[in-house]
């Protein structure tokens, strides 16, 4: 699934692949809920730990992308002035990304210099530059970058004031989106209190013999997996109206 494999290398696991990672995931998953049902003795909580495990860890996939991003992000504008004066102290296009690994931000530097180490090995411009935008896994650099291959193949003499103006913009986003973060990260805190409260409480009654017998009845089990159910649908509304649209990568 494409927003899978966006959220993997968003969150800059690309080199292992979307489908080892999902195939962790799901491991994980499995492994807790028989843990869970091992402690319980409760078919329906097993259930239940096994896919709430799931989704927790599929959603701290999407949140560690997220972080990332708006990591990233903020060295991006350095990246891109870096790149600017490069260019325009008369460097190439490879030279001026190249150049990052060694004198670019320092939390950036190992992704450029497996760009250079890629090109040293004999890669095409268009496969490294590629393979460079999964890693990173951003918007910021699919656009950096779409536009260095676009100049090295048709060439401009306007690349320094285009990049200019792209830090400029990428500061201006910047700025914009952290003080909407400031006031709406409090939802997504609440919402997983919520969530989580109920079933810490079922998790504790579950101690009780009695307990255990009605949770593995019939009724108690429909019962459990629509409670597990509402509660999904109704984090997932909160998170929906509560949250900030991502901007596609639409030069992924």
């Amino acid at each position: 699934m494409i927003w899978f494999r966006s959220a993997v290398e968003g969150a800059g696991l690309a080199r292992y692949g979307s489908t080892t990672v999902a195939l962790t995931l799901i491991c994980i998953g499995v492994v807790a809920g028989l843990a869970s049902y091992s402690a319980t003795r409760v078919l329906a909580l097993g259930l239940i730990t096994c896919f709430g495990a799931l989704i927790f860890l599929f959603e701290a996939l999407v949140m560690g992308a997220r972080t990332r991003k708006r990591q990233l992000a903020k060295l991006w504008p350095e990246v891109v002035d870096s790149i600017q004066s490069a260019v325009s102290s008369g460097y190439s296009i490879t030279d001026s990304i190249s150049e990052l690994g060694h004198n670019g931000p320092i939390h950036l530097r190992p992704y450029f210099e497996r760009f250079a180490q890629r090109m040293d090995a004999g890669w095409r411009f268009d496969q490294a530059i590629d393979e460079s935008k999964a890693e990173f896994g951003n918007e910021h650099a699919d656009r950096l970058f779409e536009l260095l291959r676009m100049v090295s193949k048709s060439g401009s003499a306007l690349l320094p004031t285009v990049l200019r103006l792209q830090s400029q913009n990428i500061r201006s986003e910047l700025s914009l989106i952290g003080q909407i973060e400031a006031k709406q990260g409090w939802v997504s805190g609440t919402a997983k209190i919520a969530v989580a409260a109920p079933w810490i409480v079922v998790a504790m009654l579950s101690s009780r013999p009695e307990n255990i017998s009605a949770y593995n009845s019939l009724a108690g089990l429909t019962v459990l997996i629509l409670g597990f159910a509402v509660s999904i649908f109704a984090y997932r509304i909160v998170i929906l109206f509560g949250s900030i649209p991502e901007n596609p990568r639409v030069f992924r």
